[in-house]
């Protein structure tokens, strides 16, 4: 058997208390402790709306001063990106060279300047114009070359080719 015990158990400390009953004990702990209690949830919102208000506050600190710097970041992709193009585009030597190489026999350059937009403009003498389209279309050096017509020549046809800028 469990030896007996000189204080009282929760459950008649509780009675007692709900039963107004004087324990000796002051109240306003118990108090204190229920209002803690309920103002835990209004405390814990209040506190989620004051952080919630300050790190709206700092983004938009964020955002002001790194807007310039965004703006020049973006400024400078795109000028990049361009630079890329017209670096990746072949130079007229190289274009000149492909074509060189791309010919088919019996076909000749006879004529080679700028077009109308400031690009490549050449005329070929060939026998076959379809056969000399599609070997500049299988040459990367020449398959920028747009036909922009042709005509009869001496004993063969003028295909005027240009580069588009």
């Amino acid at each position: 058997m469990p030896p007996e015990r000189n204080t009282p158990s929760l459950a008649h400390r509780l009675r007692t208390a709900l039963a107004g009953v004087d324990t000796g004990h002051d109240r306003r702990a118990g108090i204190a402790v229920a209002l803690l209690l309920a103002a835990a949830p209004a405390l814990t919102w209040a506190s989620a709306r004051w952080t919630q208000n300050r790190v709206a506050r700092d983004i938009a600190a964020v955002e002001r001063t790194a807007r310039p710097r965004l703006a020049v970041a973006a400024a400078t992709r795109d000028a990049r990106r361009e630079l890329d193009a017209i670096l990746d585009t072949p130079g007229v030597a190289a274009t000149l060279d492909g074509l060189s190489d791309a010919l088919p026999s019996g076909a000749t350059l006879t004529r080679a300047g700028r077009g109308a937009d400031h690009g490549l403009a050449v005329e070929v003498a060939a026998p076959d114009p379809d056969r000399l389209r599609a070997a500049l279309r299988r040459a990367p050096q020449t398959a920028r070359l747009r036909d922009t017509g042709q005509r009869r020549g001496d004993g063969a046809m003028l295909v005027a080719l240009e580069e588009p800028k």
